[in-house]
């Protein structure tokens, strides 16, 4: 009984503390847009954070600040949230180019916590796109 009771706790210790790191691959969730050289300026560097959760299948963590950058390459509420952050850090900036996504997961027997970082170039267009 005693042997049983043990190896219950410990199964249930293991289970109930898992975590993970994923990162994404520069460049697979880009889209083209041609440009001409004149119409827009790389502002520099940027990151933006965004960290929320789940409680069995409600998300936690959800801000409502992600204005219009959701696309149909993003549709997590925290990639949009960071993607929103890392251009409100720039002023004036509409695109983020190649943007990396870093994903730090926990999980826990009922609940996941995740915060997603995002580093990209921020451009800043000035006329829009021509070609």
């Amino acid at each position: 009984m005693k042997k049983s009771l043990l190896f219950l706790i410990v199964a249930v210790a293991f289970v109930a503390n898992c975590s993970t790191t994923t990162k994404t691959i520069p460049g697979l969730y880009t889209d083209n847009v041609t440009l001409a050289p004149a119409d827009y300026t790389i502002s520099g560097d940027t990151t933006g954070k965004s960290c929320g959760g789940r409680i069995l299948i409600f998300p936690t963590g959800i801000t409502n600040k992600n204005g219009f950058v959701s696309t149909v390459f993003t549709t997590d509420y925290l990639e949009a949230q960071a993607i929103f952050d890392a251009l409100s850090k720039v002023e004036g900036a509409n695109y983020l180019v190649n943007p990396r996504f870093e994903y730090e997961t926990t999980n826990y027997l009922l609940l996941s916590n995740t915060c997603i970082t995002v580093k990209a170039k921020a451009v800043t267009l000035k006329t829009g796109p021509v070609k």
